[in-house]
């Protein structure tokens, strides 16, 4: 379909259709800032992974193209309702991790919000529009901004400038003296019951094996504390299971693991993206537990980011008392759900 301005768009509907995207949208991709992240077309079909054999729910990609070159993305899928209505949600992991919109960094905002407006305009049958986790300040949360949809606060994300801290011991410099005396002491406590030091998993079937490790703590604390989580399904470990997998030049995977011999401590898993290091999960062993390990190894992240000349750390979705007190900028999360039948069109 064309659009005002010669900008012209399409829907993919099948997995063949995102086969034949691929290189025209990994090209894209490349040329975004850290949080392409979210948008790589790896992170594409495992989210899609999740919902295929939901027979009410069908793939629905708007392919964005200025003069044949993509320059904007929009990963959906389209849920069929009753009545013959639909409703499009974007097409995210079924986990907190930020979700992501495919822009080119020379398109103009309102440009782009134009043309998602015309992309969920397109059928009178659509009923509603849905985003679970837009980030404050990404490309995604500018274009639904300026496109007047209804954006509602919902979580913050944590983060911590580092580019300015040649070393780690010049990052602790900066702390309250308090702090950094706790930070030390934790450490000295663990040494002196027999932890080593922080060890970096680099092997790709070692690291799967502690990302199953992982994930069966995550699991069983869930189970103990009689919660339901989204971290119960396997298809959830899969998920991070299929994406640590896949790392390039500028898609790196990290596991960092605490242990005293043979003895689990704690591991923390991480990803990274053109200088952001973006902190996944975390557990440690409740037998450790008194030893504060969870303090240990995000100090020794800091110092592992640091020593990767990374710029900053993001500590993603939620709030805790860890996050608050090492991090140093906090940006809102939003969720989004636009009712768009002609007759109940409005924002807000």
């Amino acid at each position: 379909m064309r659009v005002p301005g010669g900008i012209g768009w399409e829907i993919v509907s099948d997995e063949g259709g995102l086969d034949r995207l691929a290189a025209e949208w990994e090209a894209l991709d490349a040329r975004c800032a850290s949080e392409g992240f979210f948008t790589r077309m790896e992170i594409l079909r495992a989210n899609w992974e999740r919902y295929r054999k939901d027979g009410r729910t069908a793939l629905h990609v708007a392919a964005i193209r200025d003069r044949g070159r993509l320059v904007m993305g929009m990963p959906m899928i389209r849920r069929r309702e009753l009545f013959g209505t639909h409703s499009l949600l974007w097409l995210d992991s079924r986990t907190p991790f930020y979700d992501g919109l495919l822009l080119d960094p020379a398109m103009e905002t309102a440009a782009a919000a134009a043309v998602l407006l015309d992309v969920l305009h397109a059928s009178l049958a659509t009923r509603i529009f849905k985003v679970g986790f837009v980030h404050e300040g990404t490309a995604l949360h500018r274009v639904l901004d300026a496109a007047g949809m209804p954006l509602v606060r919902k979580a913050e994300a944590a983060s911590l400038d580092i580019a300015g801290y040649p070393t780690f011991e010049a990052h602790l410099a900066a702390m309250p003296a308090r702090r950094r005396q706790q930070i030390g002491n934790f450490g000295r406590r663990l040494r002196k019951a027999g932890a080593g030091p922080v060890h970096a998993v680099t092997d790709p079937q070692e690291r799967s094996a502690e990302i199953a490790r992982l994930f069966a703590r995550k699991r069983q604390w869930v189970e103990e504390e009689g919660l339901s989580d989204w971290i119960v399904p396997a298809a959830t470990e899969a998920w991070f299971q299929r994406i640590a997998a896949r790392e390039d030049a500028r898609n790196r995977t990290h596991l960092l693991r605490l242990a005293s011999g043979e003895d689990w401590i704690a591991s923390i898993l991480a990803f990274e993206r053109d200088g952001t290091l973006y902190l996944s999960k975390m557990a440690h062993n409740p037998a450790w537990e008194r030893f504060s390990p969870g303090w240990v190894l995000l100090a020794e992240v800091v110092r592992f980011a640091i020593e990767r000349r990374l710029g900053s750390i993001d500590f993603m979705i939620g709030s805790s008392a860890w996050k608050n007190r090492l991090a140093d900028r906090h940006r809102a999360v939003f969720g989004c759900r636009a009712n768009l039948l002609p007759w109940r069109r409005r924002r807000g």
